[in-house]
């Protein structure tokens, strides 16, 4: 065994054993969890550590605009200078359903923050020339998805995005068609269970 090849493993004995005993993303998990969670009516975003006890991660700043299932976010980053950045994700209402949510990543060249835009039902996105489309296409199921990835300043940050179909969603109110229809069933069933105990006195024979 040559020189280099027992310090390269010397190296990576050592990053594996800062990652077991810091945290930090040598691990193999991330810094920091982004996490936009989109199972109510109102967008919900969460930054926490991708270790217990791990640094805090930075602050979000939330731009006008933000309201209902739209939420559009900067996240201050360090590299600097940096190329420009915009990716893109679209999350369907099940296999091979329509678009339902779309998250947009841009950052301008030598810009300090990464922008965030989310917008669900429907997802109202333009997206810019030149935008990558991220793959493999993901569909709703009511767990958070991975949905972008960076690194940045020695820091992997990690995108989760956590929504269902829209019919499903907490909050959602049924269309009046809907309870309409529901209204005249459950009357109907009344109706029939009504006549019925009409017809025969009470613990009588069926």
């Amino acid at each position: 065994m040559t020189a280099s090849v027992k310090l390269g493993i010397a190296i990576l004995l050592a990053l594996a054993l800062v990652g077991a005993t810091t945290g930090e993303g040598w691990a193999g998990a991330p810094t920091f969890l982004v996490q936009i969670d989109d199972l109510t009516d109102t967008v919900i975003l969460t930054l926490s550590p991708g270790f217990p006890g791990g640094p805090l991660p930075p602050t979000p700043t939330i731009l006008p605009g933000s309201v209902g299932e739209f939420l559009h976010f900067t996240l201050p980053l360090h590299d600097l200078p940096a190329p420009s950045l915009a990716q893109s994700r679209d999350l369907f209402e099940g296999v091979g359903g329509p678009v339902s949510d779309r998250i947009l990543f841009t950052r301008n060249v030598a810009s300090p923050f990464l922008d965030v835009q989310f917008a669900s039902d429907p997802a109202t996105i333009p997206l810019p020339n030149g935008v990558v489309i991220l793959q493999p296409d993901l569909a709703e199921n009511g767990f958070f998805q991975t949905v972008f990835s960076l690194i940045d300043g020695g820091n992997l940050y990690e995108f989760q995005v956590r929504s269902d179909l829209a019919s499903s969603e907490r909050g959602d109110v049924p269309a009046p068609a809907t309870l309409l229809l529901l209204g005249s069933g459950l009357a109907g069933l009344a109706g029939v269970a009504a006549r019925r105990g009409r017809r025969r006195p009470f613990g009588g024979p069926r």
